[in-house]
């Protein structure tokens, strides 16, 4: 993996550590999945598919005692960050 991604990638998942759930981080997450080879691409969805879903566990657990809009804000948003991956996985 290049450095600017890797770096793309340690800049995301500091803004999910810190609850920073905004359109700037998807455009981040959109950023380094912009490359342009296949192989590198499919290492950087699997790498972040296991951060977001790791940290969704934990983001979801603090969020039983908040309101509902801020519920919808945070679920909207990992919607989109999963769809972003391509992340169509079905539990059964």
């Amino acid at each position: 993996m290049s450095t600017l991604i890797s770096e793309g990638i340690s800049f995301f998942r500091d803004r999910i550590e810190k609850r920073r759930f905004g359109e700037e981080t998807l455009r981040i997450l959109e950023s380094v999945l912009a490359s342009k080879d296949v192989k590198s691409l499919t290492d950087i969805r699997s790498v972040l598919r296991e951060l977001l879903r790791s940290e969704a566990k934990f983001v979801l657990q603090e969020m039983a005692g908040k309101v509902t809009y801020q519920k919808l804000f945070v679920v909207e948003f990992l919607i989109q960050a999963f769809a972003l991956l391509g992340d169509v996985e079905a539990s059964s």
